[in-house]
Formats: C-alpha cells, sequence, structure tokens
C-alpha cells in the first residue's frame, strides 16, 4: 500500500493506541522545553503502547468523529535528524521512529511513523513536567502512566506476543477456478440503447412463429421480445463479482467482518446483491409466473452478504466468521455493481475480528470504462433465441 493511501485510510480512523490527529505542528523550533515536551511524551506514550501494528502521528490533521478526519495542512516543517537527536538523548534505549512531511489533498501534512518494538521506554531525567524513570502509555485516545503491573509484563517476552496476530486481507476472487486474487480490477460496461418495446413483434405472430404452442396451458408470451430487450439492457449495464478474505498471520481470527465501502460512484449508479439481479422473461406466460414463486422462496436463505445504502455510496458487509492461521475464505454470493459513467470509484475496507486490536484497512481499486452500443429489433431477437 502506498503512503498516500495509507493516510487515505486513516483518515476514517478516530484516535486510538495506534492514531492521533494533531490539527496543528507541534512547537519545536526554537521553543521552549514545556513546549517540546508534549511532542516527546507523545512518542514515548505510543512507544509503550500495547498495540500490534504500527502507530501514527498524522500532524495537520483535525479529527471528526464519525467521518474523514479534515486535512488542514501545516506551514512550517520539522526536521527528522534533529527529532532523532532530541528523543533519543532523553530516555533510557534507542527507540525506532521516523518524520516525514507528505502532500495529500493539495496540503502539506507532518507524519510520525512508530513501529513495534521493545518496551518500556522512560526518560532518564526529568524533562519539563515529565518525570524520570516514569512509563507513559497510551490508552485509546489518551495518553497516562503505566501501573507497575502493565511495566512487568513489558519486554522481550511481550514482543514475541505483538509479533503473533492474524493478519486479514480481503480480495476480489478472479479467474476459471477462482485461482487469482486480484486488489485492482478494470472492467468494461455496456450501456446498450436498445428500440422501444412497442417497435418489437409480438411473441408467436404468424410472421415470427418462434415455438409456436397449442397448449391452453402453456401460452405465448406476446411482450416476449420486448421483455427480452429491456432484460439484455439491464444486464449489460452491471457487473458481478465475489469477495474473499485471507489469514496470513499465525493467529485464528474469530467473527470476521469485512466492511467494503463504495463511494464516489457517478449519478444513478447502484450496488446490489445477486438475488436482486433481472430475471429473464420467458416465452410461455405461466412459467413466468411460477418462476417467480420460485424465486420468493430464495429470500428466505441466510445470506452471508449484506448491502446497505451509506453516505455518498453504498456498504458491502461480509461475515466471513472464524478463520484459521493461512486460511482463505471466498463468500459465494456475488456483489453486483451497475456503474452508469466511467469512474474509479473509492473502494475502502474495513476488517473487524475479536482478536485485532483494532480494525484492518485496506483498498480495492476497481477501473470502469462503459462504452455505448446501439442494438436493432433483429439483432435482439436473435440474442434471445
Amino acid at each position: 500500500m502506498s503512503t498516500e493511501e495509507l493516510i487515505n485510510n486513516l483518515l476514517y480512523e478516530e484516535e486510538s493506541t495506534t492514531l492521533d490527529f494533531k490539527s496543528e505542528q507541534y512547537k519545536f523550533v526554537k521553543a521552549q522545553d514545556r513546549d517540546k515536551s508534549e511532542l516527546l511524551k507523545d512518542i514515548l506514550a505510543f512507544v509503550n503502547s500495547w498495540r500490534r501494528t504500527d502507530a501514527y502521528i498524522l500532524i495537520g490533521v483535525a479529527e471528526v468523529k464519525g467521518g474523514k478526519s479534515l486535512i488542514k495542512g501545516i506551514d512550517d516543517d520539522l526536521d527528522d535528524a534533529q527529532l532523532q537527536q532530541f528523543v533519543q538523548s532523553k530516555i533510557n534505549a534507542p527507540i525506532h521512529f521516523s518524520y516525514q512531511t507528505i502532500e495529500q489533498e493539495g496540503k502539506k501534512i507532518g507524519v510520525i511513523t512508530i513501529p513495534v518494538q521493545t518496551r518500556p521506554i522512560y526518560l532518564k531525567k526529568n524533562f519539563a513536567n515529565l518525570v524520570a524513570n516514569t512509563v507513559y502509555v497510551r490508552r485509546g485516545s489518551s495518553t497516562t502512566i503505566a501501573l507497575p503491573d502493565e511495566i512487568a509484563k513489558m519486554g522481550s517476552s511481550d514482543t514475541k506476543e505483538i509479533k503473533k496476530s492474524p493478519k486479514l486481507n480481503t480480495f476480489i476472487v478472479s479467474g476459471e477456478h477462482d485461482e487469482k486474487q486480484l486488489n485492482c480490477i478494470e472492467q468494461t460496461i455496456i450501456l446498450a440503447k436498445i428500440p422501444k418495446g412497442n417497435d418489437f413483434p409480438k411473441y408467436g405472430d404468424h410472421e415470427y412463429p418462434h415455438l409456436m404452442s397449442s397448449s391452453f396451458f402453456n401460452k405465448n408470451n406476446s411482450k416476449y421480445y420486448s421483455e427480452f430487450s429491456e432484460y439484455f439492457r439491464q444486464m449489460n449495464s452491471f457487473f458481478a463479482l465475489r469477495i474473499g478474505i485471507k489469514n496470513d498471520g499465525n493467529l485464528v481470527a474469530r467473527d470476521v467482518k469485512a466492511y467494503i465501502d463504495f463511494q464516489g460512484l457517478p449519478k444513478g449508479s447502484l450496488i446490489f446483491h445477486e438475488r436482486d439481479t433481472p430475471e429473464r422473461p420467458n416465452t410461455v406466460s405461466e412459467i413466468s409466473i411460477l418462476r417467480s414463486l420460485d424465486y420468493s422462496n430464495n429470500l428466505n436463505r441466510n445470506y452471508v452478504l449484506e448491502i446497505k445504502e451509506i453516505p455518498n455510496g453504498y456498504r458491502a458487509i461480509f461475515n466471513f466468521g472464524k478463520l484459521q492461521p493461512k486460511d482463505t475464505k471466498i463468500c459465494l454470493e456475488h456483489l453486483c455493481l451497475k456503474i452508469t459513467d466511467s469512474c474509479q470509484p473509492s473502494v475502502n475496507v474495513t476488517i473487524f475480528s475479536d482478536d485485532l486490536e483494532s480494525p484492518d484497512k485496506s483498498i480495492l481499486k476497481i477501473n470502469v470504462c462503459t462504452e455505448e452500443k446501439e442494438f436493432s429489433i433483429n439483432q435482439i431477437m436473435q440474442l434471445s433465441e
């Protein structure tokens, strides 16, 4: 995942043991010790926090709970070498962290990255209002002082436990035998232009005696051609895909759910379940009625895939249950995307599990190209046979 994609994912998260937002740059250059201590304390707290993944401090970003955080940007920058010298000179053992500046949405933001590492880390001497030999730790969205029993559990044994965790990744299923696992696909949709329904001949007329039946119970569906033309148009207006998930970690993942948010879709686009795809019309009227009855019975099934409307888009929720280490599951139900114009929609994935300390974030890429194509009456009739 690129840095830009990572930051975009983090903007949808809330502050936690792995993430903090700072709307303004830290006061560091020519600043008082009390101002510098804020930066030092935040870094120490994340180093000592109980987590399984990298932690990030995004500078120049204002948190928006329940939505995408706001990028305000920063005017002044910090020097990574100066930060390293300052922090490392104050603590009991060297730590790993980095500072970089990136551009996001046309604005400059600062990013401090803090990997998982050996703990505890603390100050050798008092600094401003920070106390020596005190272990500061991040809990949720706040910083506090670690308790003695917490400190006792930190160290090499704790580091080994942190490395043991599920590692969940979603993918788009592809291939004749579902053998391909993709995070990016390209799809072409045909926007079919068809004649008006009244322009089609009636099915079963003597000029078009296809499958004429004299049975009283099997009456011809006179509107078959016009109904098929609309069915054909709708079936070409969307594409279907399936989603899978893999546990590349070394710990079981229980109650795994994947939320996939589709946003930035062209006006008139829809995301829907395969059960809502149109039914092919029949040449015989009564058979259509029977098929509809059979279809209604399918509504009583228990589906793994659920689709909801969200602001500016749709959310597909997949319930995968339990995944053993190195296990892969594929949802057998298709997700259908009706797209009205060429686009590259935003497809953000959030994975939840009882065994994840915080939800995993990732991105799937779908490039859609639409193509208008006109079909004649004869072409539609030939396709209907």
